[in-house]
């Protein structure tokens, strides 16, 4: 495919096609690089350009809002109804990159 993206005499609608395609293409390099930063472990790493910061993020818990709302519209409710309608939002591992200083 030719990069159409940059030539103005192209439709932009095959601009935009071709950009989202690259979009595509460079988000799979960027999820397998990922994976191998991650593969690495929590710590900080140096390239030559780069530090990428990889972090855990614990799972953490919080009340459904929503359901609490509706629940405390009716009468009776006990402490064992909110442990019960905890949303969870699992944990997972973030990485932060950031251009060294030289």
């Amino acid at each position: 495919m030719t990069n159409v993206a940059y030539i103005t005499n192209v439709s932009p609608i095959d601009r935009l096609g071709a950009i989202r395609a690259q979009i595509a293409d460079l988000k799979k390099i960027e999820d397998a690089i990922l994976a191998e930063v991650k593969d690495l472990g929590v710590g900080e790493y140096d390239g030559a350009d780069y530090r990428a910061t990889v972090s855990e993020v614990a799972e953490r818990k919080s009340l459904d809002v929503k359901a609490a709302e509706e629940k405390l519209i009716e009468l009776g409710v006990d402490g064992r109804w909110f442990s019960r309608n905890q949303k969870i939002t699992k944990g997972y591992t973030t990485v932060r990159v950031t251009a060294r200083k030289s």
